[in-house]
């Protein structure tokens, strides 16, 4: 794909869309991937500057009263565009493996709707085109990686991925011992995914 018209043809997707959101998931992994997850926080960001971070809490946790909040969150600003950091093959499936095994009596229609409707803009892909617009090179890295770019180092971004960065735990241990142990910092954690995502979507396209 070359690179300028890759984000050419994406501009003109998103030309003229005025409500703009990122999600991104905090999730306890039990077996491996997308294998009974537990989903413990969905963070929720919009172009205007509105961020969210819905997270339950270990005594009390209830992870469709969780997406019963993202579902109105959904119907209250009626998203266009859905960005995130693989959030398509992550972060969305994930969601949609939880929404088929629901009952009908408790279908929640703003998220199926607005996943189904929304133009959804992984920024993985969109970072990948800038760095190889900018240095000839395509790669997929981690967003960790994606925040310490050269070409990014002036925008005002949170750059929290150290916060699950724990001596002797793997990111998923250290995400559930944050829930259990220290609830804000896994919070400024969350926000800093959406934030700087945003952020660098601001970057890209001007906006």
């Amino acid at each position: 794909m070359d690179s300028v018209i890759g984000l050419s043809r994406i501009k003109n997707r998103i030309n003229g869309a005025k409500r703009v959101m990122a999600i991104d998931l905090e999730t306890l992994v039990k077996k491996g991937f997308l294998e009974n997850e537990e989903i413990i926080a969905v963070s929720l960001g919009t172009i205007q500057g509105t961020y969210k971070v819905l997270m339950s809490y270990p005594d009390s946790h209830d992870e469709y009263e969780l997406l019963k909040e993202v579902d109105n969150f959904m119907d209250t600003y009626q998203p266009e565009v859905i960005i995130g950091y693989n959030h398509v093959n992550y972060d969305i499936t994930l969601i949609n493996t939880k929404l088929v095994k629901l009952s009908y009596s408790k279908q929640l229609f703003n998220l199926k709707y607005f996943f189904g409707t929304s133009y959804l803009l992984d920024m993985m892909y969109v970072c990948a085109l800038d760095m190889r617009l900018r240095m000839g090179e395509y790669k997929l890295n981690s967003l960790k990686k994606v925040l310490n770019y050269d070409a990014y180092a002036d925008l005002d971004l949170m750059r929290v991925k150290d916060n699950v960065s724990i001596e002797g735990m793997n990111p998923a241990e250290a995400v559930e011992f944050l829930w259990k142990n220290d609830r804000e910092k896994l919070i400024e954690y969350s926000k800093g995914d959406v934030h700087d995502i945003i952020e660098i979507y601001k970057h890209i396209f001007n906006k």
